[in-house]
């Protein structure tokens, strides 16, 4: 017998606690911006639903209704920016870059240097945030990399890169990424690009 799960959701149709994931999907699909979590436990859930806030994330995270397998997620629409990043090898040559959609308007484009790919997704979330808010813009940012996602909602990184003469430099831009988001609330919503429902992510460099 499958373990019961419960879902909480914070943002949908009708939020609150449920026991049922059909339940909690009619709450959902096809809601802009869903904000939805399961949880192991009814007590899990009932503490998340009372600080109406999920263990890590924050009101500014939208969590896809497609993450979960069950639906199709609604593709952005309106402007947003997008980023990506690309590494060759594990550590290399790294860069990122972002755009301003729908027009596919190239923002930024960065190398820096030895370092890994989630590590450049991460900086180039961080670098689209801090030109958002230097333009006094709320557009959301979307990235398909659920790591370094999380490591701006935590502003913290984990990353097992060693840190010596050759990536000092991206390492540095990482450190002052850091204190960016410790110094600078985020306001605008970080999103989860669905690279299986909408395609491949704009700001892809194309090189696989």
């Amino acid at each position: 017998m499958a373990k019961q799960k419960w879902y909480v959701v914070l943002k949908g149709r009708k939020p609150g606690i449920y026991s049922v994931w059909e339940d909690a999907k009619a709450q959902v699909a096809g809601f802009p911006a869903p904000v939805f979590k399961g949880f192991e436990s009814k007590e899990q859930a009932e503490q998340a639903w009372k600080l109406r806030k999920f263990p890590h994330q924050n009101e500014n995270i939208a969590v896809q209704a497609g993450s979960s397998g069950k639906t199709s997620p609604k593709k952005p629409e309106g402007y947003f920016v997008v980023v990506d990043a690309a590494c060759s090898g594990v550590p290399g040559p790294t860069e990122y870059q972002g755009f301003l959609m729908p027009e596919k308007k190239l923002l930024f484009s960065v190398h820096i240097g030895q370092a890994t790919n989630n590590l450049g997704e991460f900086l180039g979330i961080v670098h689209a945030l801090a030109y958002l808010k230097k333009a006094d813009s709320g557009l959301p940012v979307y990235s398909d990399s659920v790591t370094a996602l999380s490591w701006v909602l935590r502003k913290q990184v984990k990353s097992s890169l060693q840190r010596d003469a050759s990536t000092e430099h991206a390492w540095q831009l990482v450190d002052r990424a850091l204190s960016w988001l410790k110094e600078n609330p985020v306001s605008n919503r970080l999103c989860k690009w669905e690279t299986t429902f909408w395609g491949e992510n704009p700001a892809d460099f194309g090189r696989k």
